[in-house]
């Protein structure tokens, strides 16, 4: 029987081929505290970090960090919340972000940005958008501009689509109805971020050279596995790999390995060697004749 040893370097050497992750902006203002995932890895965030593709940002309760796009762009998240950066399909196609929770408030320039939050997926190319996520509710408000909102069925497809405009308020309840307001309520208004009342401000200008990340510590089963039960489990099960070289990550995983295909197969192998037939057993049943 080979052990997940065997399987390891190889599995590694493939998450590994990729090309380096593009820079797709910068941190330009941090309060409190923020660490940036990339890789397996979680960083200390500190002003001045560059922000990649697939990087995760997370803010503590209380924190805010702001990233400055290359196209103009700004984000400013407000904690306790997360942003998950993926790469964009073109140089032309709009920065997707997905945001598992938190406040944000979106200046978009073109060509603009999609935010997957929750249930809705929304894209604005010249806008302004103040979002907001929990557990239970998913809403936002249209500060400036238009864009185009997408329902996203519980399977994962695109559902219905609405138009957005300037002044609007949408939220979509635990229950899953989707509503809309000509302006937003006051429960909102009063809940939101002092701050996202005034213009957010280009502060990239002020920029020296990036700074050098120091590693917080590597990822661990526990924060990894909201990320692994999502829809992109493939793409995470490929990323934290080199995780199972660490034994408690290790162990965590042997319990659950089958919800993993990729790690089952390399912590437990002996299930996916050929099954021996009759004739293969007889075979190596039968006595050995002299020669």
């Amino acid at each position: 029987m080979k052990s997940w040893h065997a399987w390891l370097p190889l599995s590694l050497m493939f998450c590994s081929a990729g090309a380096h992750a593009a820079e797709l902006g910068a941190v330009t203002l941090l309060e409190g505290s923020a660490r940036l995932l990339r890789g397996a890895t979680w960083y200390k965030m500190v002003p001045g970090a560059r922000v990649e593709e697939m990087d995760i940002l997370d803010v503590a309760e209380r924190g805010q960090a702001q990233v400055e796009f290359v196209g103009g762009g700004i984000v400013n998240l407000v904690g306790p919340g997360v942003m998950y950066v993926l790469p964009a399909k073109a140089k032309t196609a709009p920065q997707p972000l997905v945001v598992p929770s938190g406040w944000m408030k979106v200046v978009a320039k073109p060509p603009g940005v999609q935010l997957r939050a929750g249930s809705f997926n929304v894209a604005v190319a010249d806008a302004i958008v103040v979002l907001n996520v929990t557990n239970t509710v998913v809403e936002f408000f249209v500060e400036h501009g238009e864009g185009r909102l997408t329902e996203i069925l519980p399977n994962g497809a695109d559902g219905p689509a609405h138009d957005i405009k300037r002044g609007e308020y949408w939220t979509r309840s635990a229950s899953g109805s989707v509503s809309t307001q000509a302006r937003a309520p006051r429960i909102f208004v009063d809940k939101m971020p002092r701050h996202f009342i005034d213009p957010l401000h280009a502060l990239a200008g002020r920029l020296k050279s990036p700074p050098t990340l120091v590693v917080d510590h590597d990822i661990t089963f526990a924060e990894a596995e909201p990320w692994l039960a999502g829809r992109e489990r493939a793409v995470f099960e490929k990323r934290f790999t080199s995780r199972l070289r660490d034994p408690a990550f290790r162990s965590a995983v042997m319990p659950v390995a089958a919800r993993y295909p990729t790690w089952d197969r390399i912590l437990n192998p002996q299930k996916y060697e050929p099954k021996k037939t009759d004739k293969d057993k007889a075979e190596k049943d039968k006595p050995a004749t002299a020669k």
